[in-house]
């Protein structure tokens, strides 16, 4: 669907505390999927300026959602890093407002082509009702504690030797 937003979203909320410290449940998905979920925060990585996620957004087909946050930081650089008048003569740099506004018509592309989704409310309630009661980071860390509770180091030790074969 190239919804690069609700992407990041996901790979944000995947690196959470209450979920990246799931050791023992991390390592039961399997090699496949990790792979996958590797390429993606790959993709998404701010490395060379977020360079393979620019890359993979201008060659994608529409219709697409772009990961807005890029666009915030392009706009932030070129509003503090970019003088808006000219030194030596005092006069606007229109070149810093080409700048600003070839961002923001980039923005405006993907904003015109329409997803053909059809609205389905039991899946929107659904989520919905889910995100409601997920709680904030403390209750998604008290809960992450009951799936997975911390293991002393005896146990783990214990645990390690006999995963491995010596127990």
């Amino acid at each position: 669907m190239n919804n690069f937003s609700t992407l990041t979203s996901i790979i944000s909320a995947l690196g959470t505390a209450p979920v990246h410290r799931l050791q023992r449940t991390w390592s039961q998905v399997n090699a496949r999927t990790m792979n996958v979920l590797e390429q993606l925060r790959r993709l998404m990585g701010s490395t060379k300026n977020f360079g393979e996620y620019r890359e993979t957004l201008h060659h994608a087909n529409p219709p697409c959602i772009p990961f807005f946050g890029v666009y915030l930081t392009d706009l932030t650089f070129i509003e503090d890093g970019i003088s808006s008048v000219i030194k030596k003569t005092k006069l606007i740099n229109f070149a810093k407002r080409a700048k600003t506004a070839e961002v923001i018509g980039e923005i405006q592309q993907y904003q015109k082509m329409p997803y053909p989704l059809k609205s389905v409310g039991d899946l929107q309630e659904y989520i919905l009702s889910n995100m409601q009661a997920a709680g904030d980071v403390h209750e998604m860390y008290d809960r992450s504690l009951a799936v997975e509770p911390r293991e002393r180091e005896d146990e783990k030790i214990t645990r390690l030797l006999s995963e491995s074969g010596f127990l």
